[in-house]
């Protein structure tokens, strides 16, 4: 087969990118594969085509523009048996996968946000139900039952058309080994002590990837430390974290482009979210041995059972729970063991090489190859 992706950035630090690396290393074995975008992980040009778009970053509109109007020039050039694109990041796509829904994820903020976020939401919608319902759209992936549901429910996409594809894991790069090896050195570069509790957060969206609840417990559990990766400091969450008291116990590291050293470095994963379709950093987590807490909110949670591999809170916003739990966490070494080892066989059950095959039975399914 003949495999075109549009991608705005093909790097590991981007989702729609790691997302697209992950398959066209593995489907540029048997397959043609080529990868527009405006930036690339170097290992890739090895492996598969890949051919530049001049895309911006920012602003978030004026990269969807340009890459709208690239994509429908590109794939008129080199037409493809499979054009993959990641949501609505162009309108060209006979395969589609559902990373989010934006009006899902609209309505689980409340209406919160500035105005230049609701202005997103409201372009994102828009062109996500052009994307997932345009007659080209021959097939829709979704990243778990509940982002189908939501495409369903918002956009009235065909179900007969969505395919439920989780995302995968490398197993290798993380690994509960690595937090033998390089736990004390990272620790000793975020200015951690070998005793320090260390609970991570991973979300760009803090607010709706429930940080604050978070926060709320910290207080109550005082010798935690939470490192909160994908976070930037803002004077709202300033203000959050002085009114309760942790200035100094939290570290807000911004866009971390080695995830697996944080894992090593943590004792607990943590993700109150109030939206997401997935959560591949839960997925990483417990591949690397970490006993995980995430809510209900995340569509990983439908591959986890509370209590066996994970413990999932029903609501997100349970903060007397969610005290409980990190307590247990904290005192009872038995119980964290346990949990991070069912938590590592669970992940070892989703490789990405799983997810690249199904992928492509998706392609021949769309070519009438079936």
């Amino acid at each position: 087969m003949l495999i075109t992706f549009f991608v705005p950035k093909c790097t590991p630090d981007n989702s729609h990118g790691r997302y697209v690396i992950e398959l066209a290393k593995r489907l540029g074995h048997e397959h043609r594969v080529t990868v527009h975008a405006g930036a690339f992980w170097s290992p890739l040009r090895s492996m598969v085509s890949c051919r530049f778009l001049p895309v911006p970053n920012r602003p978030a509109v004026g990269r969807l523009a340009a890459l709208w109007a690239a994509s429908m020039i590109q794939n008129r050039r080199l037409p493809a048996d499979i054009v993959h694109i990641q949501g609505a990041d162009a309108p060209v796509g006979n395969v589609v996968t559902a990373h989010c829904c934006n009006a899902a994820m609209h309505s689980a903020a409340d209406g919160r946000g500035s105005l230049s976020r609701k202005l997103n939401y409201s372009i994102g919608m828009a062109v996500e139900r052009h994307c997932f319902t345009k007659p080209s759209t021959r097939k829709v992936i979704a990243v778990s039952h509940q982002v189908k549901a939501d495409i369903e429910q918002y956009y009235g996409v065909d179900p007969h058309k969505i395919v439920v594809v989780p995302h995968g894991v490398d197993g290798e790069a993380f690994h509960p080994r690595n937090r033998s090896t390089s736990r004390a050195q990272v620790r000793r570069r975020l200015g951690l002590s070998d005793t320090d509790f260390v609970a991570l957060f991973v979300g760009g969206d803090y607010r709706l990837k429930g940080l604050a609840p978070l926060l709320q417990a910290a207080k109550r559990v005082p010798v935690v430390r939470i490192l909160a990766a994908g976070v930037h400091h803002d004077p709202e969450l300033d203000r959050i974290i002085h009114q309760n008291g942790l200035d100094g116990c939290v570290a807000l590291l911004g866009n971390a482009s080695d995830m697996g050293s944080l894992y090593s470095a943590a004792d607990c994963f943590v993700l109150p979210t109030r939206y997401d379709t997935f959560s591949l950093a839960t997925l990483e987590a417990m591949a690397s041995g970490l006993p995980v807490i995430v809510s209900r909110a995340a569509g990983v949670s439908e591959l986890l059972t509370s209590g066996q591999d994970c413990l999932v809170l029903d609501d997100p916003d349970n903060v007397d729970l969610l005290t409980e739990w990190l307590g247990k966490l904290i005192t009872d070494e038995g119980l964290r063991v346990a949990l991070g080892s069912s938590a590592r066989k669970t992940a070892e059950r989703y490789s990405w090489e799983e997810t690249a095959a199904r992928t492509a039975s998706v392609y021949r399914a769309t070519l009438g190859m079936a």
